[in-house]
């Protein structure tokens, strides 16, 4: 049985969403294909898998340029084809926005967001640690969307994440949340 039960083609953008079999654990399947665990060869595993099912499903030659690999509503990784390698999407819409306090460091908001300071820096183009009061700063992240039994602290929870680091990074006042609202939820350390 393949890991992936259903799949959608986006045929402008050359993108294969695939879906992850609900009969596998979110938290194992988080863990085993997307986690930190010899990460590179469990990402090849689902590019693997996402290819296998493009050869079958879609016709003779079709470019594929990236796959969204998604887990009921999360997104759980985007695969890009590139000479054959496989990288996360950190830029575009995959991506939060914080502006700089005064006297805060990059390793004071990497510890804010449980956000590797590397994947900070590589997603901002910072040469060095030095940032500055006001600076708006590209946190990585994944995109959720509110279903209805979401909550604030429901959502923290599943991502492992300080409900501050969702109000942070969504500018939110209160833990209203609504239905079908999108939410960026910071990516943990890498």
């Amino acid at each position: 049985m393949s890991i992936y039960y259903k799949y959608d083609w986006d045929e402008q953008n050359k993108e294969l969403t695939v879906y992850i079999n609900p009969t596998e654990a979110f938290y194992e399947c988080s863990v085993e294909y997307a986690g930190n665990h010899e990460k590179l060869s469990k990402r090849r595993n689902l590019l693997d898998a996402a290819r296998k099912l493009a050869s079958d499903v879609l016709p003779k030659g079709t470019v594929v340029n990236s796959y969204r690999v998604k887990f009921q509503q999360f997104l759980i990784a985007v695969l890009d084809e590139k000479n054959g390698a496989t990288r996360e999407l950190l830029e575009g819409q995959a991506c939060g926005s914080y502006q700089v306090k005064h006297n805060e460091t990059l390793k004071d908001i990497s510890q804010m967001f449980s956000v590797d300071e590397n994947s900070l820096k590589k997603v901002n183009h910072l040469e060095s640690d030095t940032i500055f009061t006001g600076m708006n700063l590209k946190v990585p992240c994944y995109l959720h969307t509110v279903v209805t039994s979401d909550s604030l602290l429901k959502i923290a929870q599943r991502y492992d994440i300080s409900r501050e680091s969702v109000r942070q990074l969504n500018n939110l006042d209160t833990d209203c949340l609504k239905i079908g609202q999108e939410l960026k939820i910071p990516k943990r350390f890498q």
